[in-house]
């Protein structure tokens, strides 16, 4: 899971825009009970997509085998603890996920994406740069492993006549485009001396550092380093965002409930949204107070208002950290630190 994907599939609305979210077995390819689950939830959404007055017949058939098709290109590559699949009358796309879901249909007007925020906050996808003078290397990292990135941009070599100057704005170039596009926690690795000349001031504001040169260390052996620094960041977001509830409740700035925090997160005023991981609620909305119901699959229902809130926060420039179950207890599940 990726913040670029995360976005993509934030930014689109159509409907019907379907998620399926299921458990699967890490390292293995699809088996008999990945199978059989999707088969179940193939069934119960082609019994939701036939009784919705907005599907006809031929979107029906579309989209379930889109499903089929997006399972069977994924059918033999070495799962995660689950995926999801999304798909909608014009995109489809599979996730690898690092944590377990509560397996279930999603149908809305927008993919449902709070597992992946929740994994993204879980598992925090993270970047190692390993920086020498004459090579800098991006590797592009999970709970499980680091991978190199080997692309044009990547690595970034010094030619045997560039000089010194050159070579640190070629590079602050690439590690700038970098940090633009895929914003996730840094850890730099390399001899102190050769960071200072290669990096430039202020270009990275990294995490952790992993001394010495590490030019030809493999990724495993640069995950085992690096995988503990990123868990002590992920604890220390974690209380930061505790602590920030705190202090808004102070000055005032704090919203508590989903009757509450629904309509600031549609109005844009959300600066930091946090939710317990599982949380989930159905809901119809009322024309002046949200109507949660039994049923999801009833017409009309927002599958997950839960959900609709993040995607609101994050499109709106929010931020959102998952915390674990019983953190908010006392704010029903939600809290929403406000701009204003």
């Amino acid at each position: 899971m990726n913040r670029l994907l995360l976005d993509e599939l934030q930014r689109r609305r159509a409907y019907p825009s379907v998620t399926l979210l299921l458990n699967t077995t890490e390292g293995r390819a699809l088996g008999t009970v990945e199978h059989a689950a999707i088969e179940r939830m193939l069934a119960d959404l082609g019994e939701r997509l036939a009784v919705d007055p907005d599907v006809d017949a031929a979107m029906r058939s579309r989209i379930l085998d889109a499903v089929v098709e997006l399972v069977v290109e994924c059918h033999r590559d070495p799962a995660t603890a689950a995926m999801a699949l999304c798909v909608s009358p014009d995109y489809r796309a599979s996730v690898r996920l690092g944590t377990p879901v509560r397996e279930r249909v999603v149908v809305d007007d927008t993919f449902a994406t709070r597992d992946l925020v929740a994994d993204l906050n879980r598992t925090a996808t993270y970047r190692v740069l390993t920086v020498s003078d004459r090579k800098v290397r991006l590797l592009l990292g999970d709970p499980h492993r680091l991978v190199e990135a080997l692309t044009p941009e990547w690595p970034i070599r010094r030619e045997e006549d560039e000089s010194s100057v050159t070579w640190s704005r070629r590079v602050a170039r690439s590690i700038r485009a970098e940090l633009a596009e895929h914003p996730a926690p840094t850890i730099v690795a390399g001899v102190e001396r050769s960071i200072r000349r290669v990096l430039r001031r202020d270009l990275v504001q990294p995490i952790g550092m992993i001394p010495g040169n590490h030019d030809r260390t493999p990724w495993a052996a640069l995950h085992r380093a690096a995988w503990p620094i990123v868990e002590g960041w992920m604890a220390l977001d974690l209380d930061l965002a505790l602590a920030a509830i705190d202090d808004a409740r102070s000055a005032r700035r704090l919203s508590a409930g989903i009757e509450d925090v629904w309509p600031l997160a549609t109005a844009g005023r959300i600066d930091l949204l946090v939710v317990e991981e599982s949380y989930s609620l159905p809901v119809r909305l009322g024309p002046h107070h949200l109507e949660p119901v039994d049923d999801p699959r009833e017409p009309g229902v927002v599958d997950d208002i839960v959900d609709e809130t993040i995607e609101n926060v994050l499109r709106n420039g929010g931020r959102t950290v998952v915390v674990p179950d019983a953190s908010l207890a006392q704010h029903d599940r939600i809290a929403a630190v406000l701009r204003y």
